[in-house]
């Protein structure tokens, strides 16, 4: 059984793949006429730290 901070970094890894998820799908359509290429490369790197992060919490939950 998962003590309560185990629970917690679960918790924290599924809302975080939600978010990705939906990022990655947004990121995937294209990037729209009402974002400049500034923010939108920001997006593309906001994503990529957001997976990085995602797998670090993967690895913690490992050692569980």
């Amino acid at each position: 059984m998962l003590q309560e901070h185990q629970l917690r970094v679960v918790e924290e890894k599924e809302q975080l793949k939600d978010r990705l998820d939906k990022l990655i799908a947004f990121l995937q359509k294209g990037k729209p006429t009402f974002i400049d290429d500034k923010n939108w490369s920001l997006l593309e790197e906001q994503c990529d730290a957001m997976n990085w992060y995602y797998s670090t919490l993967l690895n913690r939950i490992e050692l569980f």
